[in-house]
């Protein structure tokens, strides 16, 4: 199946190219002479009208013969050659090629997006503690309908007024329990970092959709919880018969009083001959919180029930976070003596400053039933992995890893799917088109020359996406189509952008071009793609063959 993929990948992007340039001429009423699907000797031929119409043995794609383009002899029919047009037609036909590229990534990501009949809803699910939404008063649950009386229905919609308005004052709308009200709260400028090293940055309230989920962990056994028989990994689903959605109503109704607690929680425990398949089973712990003074002499109350996403589920053998000597199970409770009470807020920490040493501290259970608080110094490290496509990426390196998914968070019905579809697709074209740039930019400035791939990484890209589902088969054919047309436009001889930097140099000069120097910016260009070609053919061997 990886052949029939890469075919069809190949066969798609040449063949919607070259139909472009067909359809252009065509309108044009400038004489096409033949168009063929593949290459070599035609097994199939048709002539239609004054075209001829070819299969060819070699499925790669196809290609258009349109008088005048290569030299033929025009004489015969002087209005209908690709020549003796004006300025105008010529850069049309030429362009239509990679106009048909961007126009089939848009047909593909409006099929993609005209799937969506729901979307995340502009509703709560989290609240992060000491945020400017916690300080306005949000809760989980609240629904946020305007945002400076403008209506709000999406979660995108929300996060793009918020990412917008960075140290500017906002006014929400919100619908808490049937009721309305208003609040005013500032985003704080942050930048959020992922271990591949991109960067976004805007405003930031403090929320989540997905909300955390009421997963609990217990590393002291002597502890009310422990002594309940809760273990690390529980899921409470009601506390004293009030159903809880998220850990911010686990944390309201936990630990406020020290009172007798009735929990109704899920365990998930292993199918007996299937090792990775759990059942959920229903369980009930009868809690019975006691009271304890802290540190500064102030009295809490005590459950033992911990945050569940903070403990320790994977460690990568030879990691930092192996050498601080973490273990499953530990529980994370500070870095560099500040308390951390999300796994993603520790992460945006450790991304803030990637070549700094940090102090982590955590909990590790002792054989006695307690536990021990442990100290250690880790620097993350910065290592060369391989993506699902074999493209090698630089990740920053922490080593630690917990297990617990987050939840979802609510959806709506999406109104107007078709325009939706319609302006998501050419959002995302437009996405994919700056990324590009971006990316040809930094390969010409030599800072990735590894990069530029050839048919190997095609071929492989294409098995791989295509494995994986048709969806991500066709998401993949829309990007590379992008990249098709873009690599087209290039001001290289031979490529589509060649014959527009030719056109522009006759417009500016008010004459053609001598076919001696046309000779020469031929020869120049297939130079360049023969370089190009033997870079990419060069990545593709160290990539997939001296690796």
């Amino acid at each position: 199946m990886s052949v029939v993929y890469f075919l069809l990948l190949v066969g798609v992007l040449v063949v919607i190219h070259e139909l472009g340039h067909f359809v252009a001429a065509k309108v044009l009423d400038v004489r096409v002479m033949r168009f063929s699907l593949g290459y070599g000797r035609p097994l199939v031929r048709v002539t239609v009208g004054e075209t001829e119409y070819q299969l060819a043995v070699f499925p790669l794609g196809g290609y258009v013969r349109i008088l005048g383009v290569a030299g033929e002899d025009g004489e015969s029919l002087p209005s209908r050659s690709f020549v003796s047009r004006p300025l105008w037609q010529r850069l049309v036909i030429i362009f239509a090629g990679p106009l048909a590229n961007l126009v089939l990534a848009v047909a593909i990501y409006f099929a993609f997006f005209a799937g969506h009949t729901a979307l995340p809803a502009s509703v709560i699910g989290d609240v992060l503690p000491d945020g400017p939404a916690a300080q306005a008063g949000l809760a989980p649950g609240d629904r946020i309908v305007e945002v400076n009386s403008s209506p709000v229905r999406y979660w995108e919609d929300l996060e793009d007024a918020v990412r917008r308005s960075a140290n500017t004052e906002l006014h929400f709308r919100v619908m808490r329990n049937g009721k309305a009200f208003e609040r005013y709260l500032t985003p704080t400028r942050i930048t959020i970092r992922e271990r591949n090293g991109r960067a976004t940055s805007g405003g930031w309230i403090g929320i989540t959709h997905a909300p955390f989920t009421p997963v609990l962990g217990v590393i002291d056994a002597q502890s009310p919880a422990g002594q309940a028989g809760l273990r690390t990994g529980d899921r409470i689903i009601s506390v004293d018969g009030a159903p809880v959605k998220n850990w911010t109503e686990v944390h309201q109704r936990l630990g406020k009083n020290p009172h007798r607690t009735a929990l109704v929680f899920l365990r998930a425990t292993e199918v007996p001959g299937a090792p990775h398949v759990h059942a959920l089973d229903a369980g009930f712990a009868d809690l019975v919180p006691t009271t304890r003074i802290d540190d500064k002499l102030r009295r809490e109350t005590y459950t033992g029930i911990e945050r569940g996403e903070m403990f320790v589920a994977r460690v990568a053998p030879g990691s930092p976070a192996d050498s601080a000597g973490l273990l499953p199970g530990d529980l994370i409770v500070a870095l560099d003596g500040r308390p951390v009470t999300h796994w993603v807020d520790m992460d945006q920490r450790l991304l803030a400053e990637p070549d700094r040493t940090f102090r982590l501290t955590w909990r590790r259970a002792t054989a006695s039933g307690g536990y021990e608080t442990l100290n250690a110094e880790l620097t993350q490290v910065r290592r060369n992995e391989l993506d699902e496509f074999g493209h090698t990426t630089v990740r920053l390196v922490f080593g630690a890893r917990n297990d617990v998914d987050r939840g979802t968070g609510e959806t709506v019905a999406l109104e107007g799917r078709m325009g939706y579809a319609v302006s998501k697709a050419v959002e995302r074209t437009g996405e994919t088109v700056r990324a590009m740039v971006s990316g040809f930019l930094q390969i010409i400035a030599g800072k990735t020359p590894n990069a530029l791939g050839g048919p190997l990484t095609m071929y492989h890209a294409a098995s791989v996406s295509g494995s994986q589902g048709w969806d991500r088969f066709w998401l993949l054919l829309a990007l590379i189509s992008v990249n098709l047309a873009l690599i087209n436009l290039l001001p290289v001889p031979t490529l589509d952008g060649g014959h527009l930097l030719v056109f522009a140099s006759e417009a500016l000069l008010r004459r053609p071009m001598s076919a001696r120097a046309r000779e020469r910016v031929q020869l120049a260009g297939m130079i360049i793609v023969a370089i190009i070609a033997v870079l990419a053919l060069r990545n593709d061997v160290i990539q997939y063959f001296l690796r």
